[in-house]
């Protein structure tokens, strides 16, 4: 059994989906819809032409099956601009957007032990006196259905949002 030490704001269930927004929603049915009988659809299962309402919000992260290492594969557009640089082809380790790296690496273990998905909802106040409300989901991708591969988050953002 996988120990969770950061629950905070994460569902590990699919009650999320009466709370979350409705990109999340549909995002996550999109992803179902790809699994055809399988735990987790793979990559390739994934045309961009049929995502490119969702482009800007994805990340991918490969996970490398001899070491286990994290790495940024594709950083949509939100995720460069957030971070004021393209983590693409980095290690997350050292490119993290997160509050520790105990925590993001909690996430991306869960994902690829657990071959299963994680919401996250989070409302930080920042520096400059705006609230960021974001909705973040991780999803996991196989090529043989067994070893996570790519990890796939989508994140909804809204800036000056109270809730």
């Amino acid at each position: 059994m996988f120990e969770i030490k950061y629950p905070r704001n994460k569902i590990y269930n699919e009650n999320f989906l009466d709370k979350c927004d409705p990109k999340i929603a549909a995002f996550y049915q999109e992803y179902c819809s790809r699994k055809k009988g399988r735990k987790m659809p793979s990559r390739g299962d994934f045309d961009p032409l049929d995502l490119k309402n969702y482009l800007s919000g994805i990340t991918l992260v490969e996970q490398n099956r001899e070491t286990g290492e994290l790495f940024y594969r594709l950083a949509g557009t939100e995720a460069v601009e957030l971070r004021k640089q393209d983590p693409t082809g980095k290690a997350v380790r050292d490119h993290f957007h997160g509050d520790s790296w105990e925590e993001v690496e909690e996430n991306y273990r869960y994902i690829c032990q657990c071959k299963s998905f994680i919401y996250d909802h989070t409302i930080d106040k920042e520096k400059i006196g705006n609230f960021l409300h974001e909705e973040l989901i991780f999803l996991p991708l196989s090529d043989d259905d067994d070893f996570v591969n790519i990890i796939m988050l989508y994140s909804v953002k809204c800036l000056n949002c109270s809730e």
